[in-house]
């Protein structure tokens, strides 16, 4: 109980700083997960966990880390766009702790419907007006934000639906290390 207090305090207290983290929520429990390996509209083929578009395992495999799915909160006020709800999933790995032992940690918005295509303008612009670089990831309809050389932010858009996926306290170091995996991290997200 003490971990997982100190492991919402510490993302709490990263994602003030994170682009798009939530403001508002409630945490719930993750559901069975869907069947493996299934072609999403966004051309990935990751396989879900419950509601999250990003399992675990497959975070794992993309890294080299070994992850756990941390948090979920739905209905999730953005920071950024206090009126748009997302589902908020938070993996966390102890394998390669960060400054001060804190455990690395990837955060997956998911935003649905009609503000979907205002989330990833967001995202773009956030790249830009703060000193990043737009790219294109060699996923299908995925965007990155590459900053200092390093790319671990990116956004998967297919139709009514929109996923910003991010390393919230990565250090320089494990940064760079990453940036070689991002796309298979995005290649993950079903």
């Amino acid at each position: 109980m003490r971990r997982t207090a100190g492991l919402l305090l510490t993302t709490a207290a990263l994602c003030l700083t994170a682009t798009a983290c939530a403001a508002t929520g409630t945490p719930t429990a993750a559901t069975g997960a869907r069947a493996a390996g299934t072609t999403t509209s966004a051309g990935t083929t990751g396989t879900p966990d419950g509601d999250c578009p990003l399992n675990a395992s497959d975070l794992s495999t993309a890294t080299g880390l070994v992850f756990e799915l941390a948090d979920i909160r739905k209905d999730h006020a953005l920071e950024t766009q206090p009126d748009v709800k997302a589902l908020v999933c938070v993996y966390t790995s102890s394998a390669k702790p960060q400054d001060a032992g804190d455990p690395l940690v990837l955060r997956v918005d998911t935003v649905n419907g009609a503000n979907a295509a205002a989330t990833r303008a967001r995202f773009e612009s956030s790249c830009t007006d703060n000193n990043g670089t737009l790219g294109d990831s060699t996923v299908t309809n995925a965007k990155t934000c590459t900053r200092g050389g390093t790319t671990i932010e990116g956004d998967i858009t297919a139709g009514d639906r929109t996923v910003d996926v991010y390393f919230v306290n990565a250090t320089t170091d494990t940064a760079a290390e990453l940036t070689r995996a991002f796309d298979k991290v995005l290649a993950s997200v079903a």
